[in-house]
């Protein structure tokens, strides 16, 4: 039983500077999924042409691999900060675009660094907060997150109606580049990470990183099932964010409105939903809670592309909204508490940025192509059930992490892990 969730003074002092770059994370990366068929409209593009573009873009998420894991080498608060200031940018940038291509490139360039940002900000995370509470506290990151999204169902009917279009989102996407720059100092350098830098110091630990560390003995099992796992969770995580604005719009004709009704509502209840998942991740263990907030992600998901009257497609995307994001808990609490901080960061960009990501550049192609034949609806519903994989894996080869201590990898203790393989 988990106690109750309450942060220290250093905890308080980095909450803000986390909580502003996981906002606008989330609110960057969710613009181009939600704000598709108008960004189509604009540019004349056609929907097997977005599905390109969405892949293109994804292809910076594993362009993140070399960003994300120099923070085993040159910290977690450099890598996490200049990967906010660096996203931000790149969307102002993309406010202005004048052609599809330079649209299609600024996203490339920002999507390395919102993953950056959200890779690293978990890591600080976990590297910063105790067994007990540390599903609370990624569930409230990534809650965050979703509030980033919220901003965006708000602001659509607004902007529609105000004559405006999609490119106000971007510019408000840039955004946390001050704040964040002025709240700067409020964020410490982990102490695992301050641990390891005396360690090697010392001479107690080698004073470079090993680059394929997560390959190598006793590590490699994990590195092999994180990855198919990010892989097939990401399936459903794109999947269900990338067509769901689409589908409503080209295939059930639902208006701005009540696409925005669609992504208030998803996220409100979301929130919920998130941060019930974060503290379930702590009650009753990680592989347990993976269960659940797998099942019944997937399920909600394939309804949701299924079935065609708006009431029933709004009350399974509001379940799968808040079960599909928390999919992220629980791959990146397993990541991070699988492996010691001398390849923490490296392993997080191997599993995730490199392998893990396939699965969000693939699923656009996948859908798109399929979509020909199948249907929109359809397709995307077999994409979104692939997920069923990741929760088999997790359940038969990883162990319950959900009472390991972070820290630097000291044999007896990691050893003591694996046997419960």
């Amino acid at each position: 039983m988990s106690t109750k969730f309450i942060m220290n003074s250093r905890q308080k002092a980095m909450w803000p500077i986390i909580v502003l770059g996981a906002f606008f994370e989330g609110f960057d990366d969710t613009v181009m999924s939600i704000a598709l068929p108008y960004i189509m409209k604009d540019y004349g593009v056609t929907t097997q042409m977005s599905g390109y573009a969405l892949s293109i873009v994804a292809l910076g998420t594993m362009a993140a691999f070399f960003v994300s894991r120099m923070a085993d080498t040159v910290g977690r608060r450099h890598v996490f900060l200049t990967s906010v200031y660096m996203y931000s940018i790149s969307s102002l940038l993309t406010a202005f675009a004048p052609y599809f291509e330079v649209f299609i490139g600024l996203q490339f360039i920002a999507r390395i660094f919102l993953i950056s940002s959200w890779s690293v900000g978990y890591i600080i995370l976990c590297e910063e907060f105790s067994p007990e509470h540390r599903g609370s506290a990624v569930g409230r990151f990534q809650l965050t997150a979703v509030f980033g999204a919220l901003l965006i169902g708000i602001l659509l009917p607004i902007i529609t109606k105000l004559g405006l279009n999609w490119r106000v989102l971007y510019i408000i996407g840039a955004f946390p580049l001050i704040p964040v720059f002025l709240l700067r100092r409020r964020l410490p350098e982990s102490e695992a990470f301050v641990q390891l830098q005396a360690e090697k110091r010392l001479g107690n630990r080698p004073p470079k990183e090993d680059f394929f560390g997560p390959w190598k003995k006793p590590f490699v099992l994990y590195t092999v099932a994180m990855s198919v796992v990010w892989a097939f969770l990401y399936f459903g995580i794109k999947g269900t964010l990338n067509f769901f604005s689409l589908r409503a719009v080209n295939e059930l004709n639902w208006t701005p409105t009540m696409v925005s009704i669609g992504l208030l509502t998803q996220t409100l209840t979301g929130i919920l939903v998130i941060a019930l998942n974060g503290k379930l991740m702590d009650r009753i263990g990680r592989k347990r809670a993976a269960a659940i907030i797998i099942s019944i992600g997937c399920v909600s998901s394939v309804l949701m592309f299924t079935l065609h009257s708006f009431y029933a497609v709004l009350f399974c995307s509001i379940i799968a909204a808040g079960f599909v994001n928390s999919f992220l808990i629980v791959g990146s609490t397993l990541t991070n508490e699988l492996f010691p901080t001398e390849i923490r960061a490296n392993a997080m960009a191997w599993t995730n940025n490199i392998v893990g990501r396939i699965g969000q550049i693939v699923v656009p192609l996948v859908v798109t192509t399929l979509a020909l034949t199948l249907g929109l609806g359809n397709a995307a519903a077999l994409a979104v059930s692939l997920p069923l994989i990741s929760l088999f894996l997790i359940l038969i080869f990883l162990p319950e992490t959900g009472r390991k201590r972070i820290g630097i990898d000291k044999s007896p203790d990691h050893q003591a892990v694996t046997k419960n393989i």
